[in-house]
């Protein structure tokens, strides 16, 4: 009990003189490790007048060297399914070598399929070279990159840029940072990058400690945050997408309100910012749902309707 309480203080550096583990949780876990459900470990007990000695029965034992207990066994698994959330991620590839080493070498079973699967996008390009976890290892060590970024219908240039944070939005990775001699903060699709460059700690523009990525992207749907105001949204929807989107709400800020239209649609409403991956969701539900308020954003979804029946008018 003693020795238990000693290293835990040694680990720790916490507590007092009472504290700690007690007489018969040590007699506990003596009874857990020759248990069924503990490791099945032999154990003699010697009595010595009015002490008592344990030992293992066999001089070799010991319980680091035995098969997972079922209590391991549903820790590593939960573990195991936790991250396999990062599969197809390159910073995270020795992730298979362990679950395949952990399966063949222990009782979680050499034929194990996975029973829940994880969206992501493996072939999406940048993510078969280096640039995710060079990207990623200049964030952790504060490093200024230069990028070679390609935009869509226009020329790749290089870009010096400070990386702060990466977001995954729709099977797609972003990076967030700073680009030299620009005051705000860009998102950069990876997979429009084709070329990164190390430039080291000196280059590197640090942002503010105080600065939250969470309230960042509090009141936007994906990554582009517009320098415009948040607007109260105010969607009337039909029972099949209201169905869906009462179930899987488009904005943490969605409320549906008790009242209804005119000729009986459910009424949303989302607080967020206008941007082109809201108009993108929205889009999405094509004729099931109708964009009311602001006008704005009604009108653009206007335009883009009229586009789009104009593609499929017939000629």
């Amino acid at each position: 009990m003693n020795a238990c309480n000693d290293a835990l203080y040694t680990y720790n550096g916490e507590g007092k003189k009472g504290d700690g583990v007690r007489k018969r949780q040590v007699q506990e876990d003596l009874k857990f490790m020759q248990s069924e459900e503990g490791y099945r470990m032999m154990i003699d007990a010697i009595r010595d007048g009015h002490k008592m000695y344990y030992r293992y029965h066999h001089r070799n034992d010991s319980i680091s060297e035995r098969p997972f207990n079922q209590e391991e066994q549903n820790i590593v698994s939960d573990a195991l399914m936790l991250l396999k959330r990062f599969e197809g991620v390159p910073q995270f590839d020795w992730l298979m070598d362990i679950d395949k080493k952990l399966y063949s070498t222990s009782q979680l079973g050499k034929d194990v399929h996975s029973v829940v699967s994880f969206q992501h996008n493996p072939y999406l390009k940048g993510m078969d070279k280096d640039y995710y976890k060079q990207i990623f290892d200049a964030i952790v060590n504060r490093q200024a990159l230069e990028i070679c970024y390609h935009p869509f219908s226009k020329d790749a240039k290089d870009l010096v840029v400070s990386p702060y944070h990466l977001k995954q939005y729709n099977s797609r990775w972003f990076l967030i940072g700073k680009q030299r001699d620009y005051d705000g903060l860009t998102n950069y699709a990876i997979d429009r990058i084709d070329g990164v460059k190390e430039l080291g700690r000196k280059k590197f523009e640090p942002l503010d400690e105080k600065f939250n990525f969470d309230e960042l992207f509090e009141d936007v749907i994906g990554v582009s945050v517009e320098d415009v105001p948040v607007e109260d949204v105010v969607i009337y929807a039909n029972e099949k997408a209201f169905n869906y989107i009462y179930t899987k709400p488009l904005h943490e800020s969605q409320v549906v309100r008790n009242e209804r239209s005119e000729d009986g649609r459910r009424i949303i409403t989302l607080q967020v910012k206008d941007n082109y991956e809201l108009r993108a969701l929205l889009r999405s539900f094509g004729s099931q749902i109708e964009v009311i308020k602001p006008a704005s954003l009604r009108e653009k979804m206007k335009e883009e309707a009229e586009a789009l029946s104009k593609i499929y008018a017939d000629k």
